[in-house]
């Protein structure tokens, strides 16, 4: 379960980073509750200077950013296509 502080919730929900499971857990956009854990524990290590750097942790990483970015994306890209109430381009 993710785990945070108010600030940093409100910033992550603003920025359309954050929803919620099946089960009313926060999980990063476009990952499941376990993906969004891992996810979490490896950008905590990597900011902390920690994160093991080697081929397989650091391929799952950029593999879960890259889908949870191109889900935040189509996120964020629905909402402005709502707004103006065009379909949203292809």
């Amino acid at each position: 379960m993710l785990e945070f502080q108010p600030g940093a919730r409100a910033y992550l929900s603003e920025i359309r980073a954050l929803s919620t499971d099946k089960d009313d857990n926060y999980v990063f956009v476009g990952l499941t509750a376990k993906e969004s854990a891992w996810y979490a524990k490896y950008l905590e290590e990597s900011f902390s200077g920690t994160a093991d750097r080697s081929d397989g942790p650091q391929d799952k990483y950029l593999a879960l950013q890259d889908r949870h970015e191109a889900a935040r994306q189509a996120v964020i890209a629905d909402e402005a296509q709502s707004q103006i109430g065009k379909p949203p381009i292809p």
